[in-house]
């Protein structure tokens, strides 16, 4: 059902890309990072959530069509919905179900709940393909709580001696 083409990952039956690296006629974003979400293609496909920030990044002109998670649509005999993957505010795996097979794709995905997106929700398969770019054992992330403490805790040190805290994020981008 799923091949990596120089374009990207490609669904042969239903003839449309999963977060292609290059234009396309039909891709179906995952989420609205910058090496998700490219510019270029012809008519996309992502999360109603994730509409909006699709529009900011790629245009508001683009071809676009949105589901609501769950929702299901037919791309070429393909049964294509999307499912919450928890990474960012509209974040999807894409399930795609095909002649009683059923593969799901997922760019980035996070299984602890947070607050500011759709928590993930694993989904039984017979493929299962995912970006891992942290996927190794050596990352460890603190949870939530510890994390929020440590950044309390460096604030209230610096505000203890009259420092200025500047916190940096990472952009959508």
């Amino acid at each position: 059902m799923l091949r990596l083409t120089s374009r990207g990952l490609y669904c042969d039956a239903g003839d449309f890309y999963i977060d292609p690296w290059r234009p396309v006629e039909r891709a179906v974003i995952t989420h609205a990072h910058s090496d998700h979400a490219r510019p270029g293609s012809k008519f996309y496909l992502c999360s109603k959530t994730s509409e909006p920030l699709i529009r900011y990044r790629l245009g508001k002109e683009i071809s676009l069509e949105s589901l609501r998670f769950h929702e299901k649509r037919e791309i070429n005999g393909v049964q294509v919905s999307l499912v919450p993957a928890g990474h960012i505010l509209g974040s999807a795996q894409v399930r795609m179900e095909y002649r009683g097979k059923v593969a799901v794709v997922s760019g980035d995905y996070k299984t602890d709940p947070d607050i500011s997106c759709e928590s993930f929700e694993p989904v039984k398969c017979h493929l299962f393909v995912t970006e891992s770019t942290f996927g190794l054992p050596i990352y460890r992330w603190p949870s939530d709580l510890e994390l929020f403490a440590e950044m309390h805790t460096w604030w209230r040190e610096n505000q203890s001696v009259g420092k200025t805290s500047v916190l940096m994020t990472y952009a959508l981008g």
